[in-house]
């Protein structure tokens, strides 16, 4: 496990079942009482993330994970106390969950967690639900959008990079959403935003201009954004990305000039976002489990993603 300093370690899962989402409440006399939060607990010993989480949902819930897949870390700041989430899909799990320790269980339509309350270091663990693991770019201004978004049967997270607004990229959103698919949109594509598509702020583009534009419209999600190094992160404090691309893992053609990061920068740099990150340049989708081992969420690109 990484050495992250004095810090409260917590794990903490996303289970889902039929479109709901367990949730469990504080107890009332408890930090941050009667707040519904993703079950877990904190580390015991020299307890690995993993560890700690099987071991928590059997005493909490009476179950135990069997497949889990990694999300993000959450660095949070309680007051004096510094707490790191680290959060887990839990895919697969034996036991049938109910309250051990007394606290109300709900299972909850992941549409109507927003109508939940939680603890402020959770809002990175809803936004993030949903999030589809392989993001693929569209770099070819000249490729019809619609039949490109069609081409993917896995759902993904789709960037028509370069397409002007139209009414054929509008075409190509509205397929991509029929498809099942995620779409990010930049502020020159604007235009074409409808329900289902998220924004993509871009190193040319304002926050400003961003924040502006995501609050005249309802439901935009996921914000996105990409860094090359933590000053490009920091420079983009005010904007409230759900998602980071952090390149040039690779050497990669499209930046043919750039150095790549490497996996331990991606990782370091993945550490500290307190999101879900995805690893680009020079990457294939068959990469998404190197990605997640050195603590990203996806894998996203531009050739090998065709």
């Amino acid at each position: 496990m990484p050495n992250i300093g004095p810090e409260i370690q917590v794990a903490c899962a996303i289970i889902e079942s039929a479109g709901r989402i367990l949730l469990t409440q504080r107890h009332q006399d408890a930090h941050q009482g009667g707040l519904w939060e993703f079950p877990g607990g904190k580390f015991e010993g020299d307890e690995s993330p993993t560890e700690c989480l099987a071991r928590e949902l059997d005493e909490e819930l009476g179950i135990t994970p069997l497949e889990t897949r990694y999300v993000c870390q959450i660095p949070w700041q309680y007051g004096e106390k510094r707490v790191r989430l680290w959060v887990y899909e839990v895919l697969k799990f034996s036991g049938t969950p109910e309250s051990r320790e007394g606290q109300p269980v709900d299972w909850v339509a992941s549409t109507e967690l927003t109508t939940r309350q939680f603890p402020a270091a959770n809002a990175a663990i809803v936004r993030s639900i949903g999030l589809p693991r392989v993001a693929r770019f569209l770099m070819d201004p000249s490729e019809d959008s619609a039949s490109w978004a069609a081409r993917f049967e896995r759902p993904s997270l789709l960037y028509f990079r370069h397409q002007p607004p139209s009414k054929t990229l509008e075409h190509g959103v509205e397929i991509a959403l029929k498809q099942g698919h995620r779409v990010i949109l930049t502020l020159d594509q604007w235009p074409c935003f409808r329900p289902g598509c998220g924004l993509h702020v871009r190193q040319k583009d304002s926050v400003d201009d961003a924040n502006r534009a995501r609050l005249a419209v309802d439901s935009v999600w996921p914000l996105t954004a990409g860094m090359r190094c933590i000053e490009d992160w920091t420079q983009r404090a005010e904007w409230p990305a759900d998602a980071w691309f952090i390149s040039p893992v690779k050497p990669t053609a499209s930046h043919a000039e750039m150095s790549p990061l490497g996996w331990s920068v991606f990782q370091s740099l993945a550490m500290q976002t307190g999101r879900p990150c995805y690893a680009l340049g020079g990457l294939h989708p068959d990469d998404l489990n190197r990605a997640i081992d050195s603590m990203g969420y996806g894998v996203a690109g531009i050739r090998g993603f065709q």
